[in-house]
């Protein structure tokens, strides 16, 4: 890994949107009040838009809690989601 990478000067974005399906149920929103009380627990600064939610922290931040959003809605009775996620990162 370059050293350089590892900056505290480095800002990382990443937008990511978490798509519960195959609820059987036309409201999502007890599954998406998962996905708040993540983002509210994770320290890091987040800003939810009309798409997705823009989180700012380290790029190792930012998977984690991706992967930590993405498992919070896959329970029962959600048997498949789907996670995008778009990163902006810059020296």
């Amino acid at each position: 890994m370059n050293a350089n990478l590892s900056d505290t000067g480095r800002r990382t974005r990443m937008e990511i949107a978490v798509y519960p399906l195959g609820t059987g149920d036309k409201s999502v929103s007890r599954d998406v009040s998962r996905i708040f009380e993540v983002l509210d627990g994770c320290g890091l600064t987040y800003q939810v838009t009309l798409m997705g939610t823009i989180v700012e922290g380290t790029l190792d931040e930012l998977f984690s809690l991706a992967r930590e959003l993405h498992e919070s809605v896959l329970s029962d009775p959600v048997r498949r989601v789907v996670t995008a996620i778009r990163i902006d990162d810059r020296l």
